[in-house]
């Protein structure tokens, strides 16, 4: 076994060096189902109560002017944000988790905020716009407070089971999930609520300029999205661990991966995308400009050193990664010099691309991952 890989034994099997520490019980999966529907029942029953004194004496539509929507996503929001907040919090005894808590604490809250703001965004978004929808279906329909506050209770139990089910088995997997859901979720609803029409005749980023709209749907999801990616940084660092430590073990003969630049790129690519919504086009348009530059030179600077930096993947992987960072530079030729569409067409592609490759390079590493487990497990 190399010294690398030998020196990496500790940190991929308890997240240290050293002896590790007694393992606790590993929770069940019916224990945890179970869990989230307590989740579920407690987040209904609170809901209902909510909504049945904030409806009372009315009757309140399905969405806009203070309606069953309104506070449906509130209440939504809400009870992602706790429930995720408590079952993540409690993973940390699962043995496969205690490196989690074994972090310094400034990134044991980072994490634990971003992810479970990210969980209060998707499920504020998701029940809005899915009250948005059912009030275009069911035109002037109103609800007398008893059914209401039923609507609001369903919303709240289902983003409470839901977010305590991501709590108790977050990974890499579900978390790049949960970035690909932030971002679009964010994105749409930016584009549904701005106030300018023609925003796509000026510039992407002009979903975030406080004079269009709910400029703070835009710039929140890019912030807590930059976190996420962060956070995803770290839960890559346990998989290329991992990753070295059953290939090792396997004697392959694949080359280590060189874990450093690939970290650095993919915090960087999260840094970058949280200082562009931190800084609105509409207050510094040359930061925010160079802040989306930088994140895409990180983007193509990872694809360019995928193959050094992550041998032994296949030729597919690599084959993507190539095929994806073409499709961006054509996006950007076909908006300059060509003039075939304007910059928000460039823009929404080059981002697109950029998220769909994190999301790939993320699976195939964990991949990859649960491909040396199983091996590792199987009997000579």
């Amino acid at each position: 076994m190399s010294g690398r890989a030998g020196a990496r034994l500790g940190e991929a099997d308890d997240g240290r060096q050293g002896p590790p520490p007694r393992p606790r019980p590993r929770a069940s999966a019916s224990a945890t189902e179970a869990q989230a529907v307590h989740a579920g029942a407690v987040a209904a029953a609170v809901g209902f109560a909510v909504a049945l004194s904030a409806f009372a004496g009315r009757r309140p539509q399905l969405s806009g002017d203070q309606g069953v929507g309104d506070l449906a996503a509130l209440v939504a929001g809400v009870a992602a944000l706790s429930a995720f907040g408590f079952a993540y919090r409690r993973s940390y005894a699962d043995p496969d988790r205690r490196w989690l808590a074994e972090r310094p604490l400034w990134r044991r809250v980072l994490g634990l905020v971003a992810m479970s703001f990210a969980h209060a965004s998707i499920a504020f978004m998701v029940a809005w716009a899915s009250f948005q929808i059912f009030q275009g279906v069911f035109r002037g329909v109103a609800l007398d407070a008893f059914a209401g506050a039923l609507l609001v209770a369903v919303a709240a139990a289902l983003a409470a089971y839901g977010g305590f089910q991501s709590g108790s088995r977050m990974d890499s997997y579900a978390l790049s999930n949960l970035l690909a859901a932030l971002l679009a979720a964010g994105v749409l609803t930016s584009m549904v609520t701005t106030s300018r029409s023609d925003w796509w005749e000026v510039n992407f980023s002009v979903l975030g300029a406080a004079d269009h709209g709910v400029a703070w749907t835009f710039n929140g999801t890019l912030v807590t999205a930059g976190a996420v990616i962060a956070l995803l940084a770290e839960y890559m660092t346990r998989d290329l661990r991992a990753l070295d430590l059953y290939r090792a073990r396997s004697g392959g003969g694949t080359a280590p991966t060189r874990e450093r630049p690939i970290i650095v790129c993919v915090a960087l690519t999260g840094i970058f995308l949280a200082g562009s919504g931190l800084v609105p086009v509409d207050v510094l348009m040359p930061v925010h400009n160079s802040l989306a530059t930088a994140m895409t030179a990180a983007y193509i600077a990872l694809v360019l050193g995928a193959r050094a930096w992550l041998p032994g993947l296949g030729w597919t992987f690599y084959a993507v990664g190539y095929a994806m960072l073409g499709a961006a530079v054509l996006s950007v030729l076909l908006w300059w010099p060509l003039g075939y569409y304007n910059m928000t067409g460039m823009e929404l592609v080059v981002a697109g691309v950029i998220l769909v490759w994190l999301v790939f390079l993320t699976r195939n590493v964990a991949a990859a991952v649960e491909d040396g487990r199983a091996a590792g497990s199987r009997p000579d």
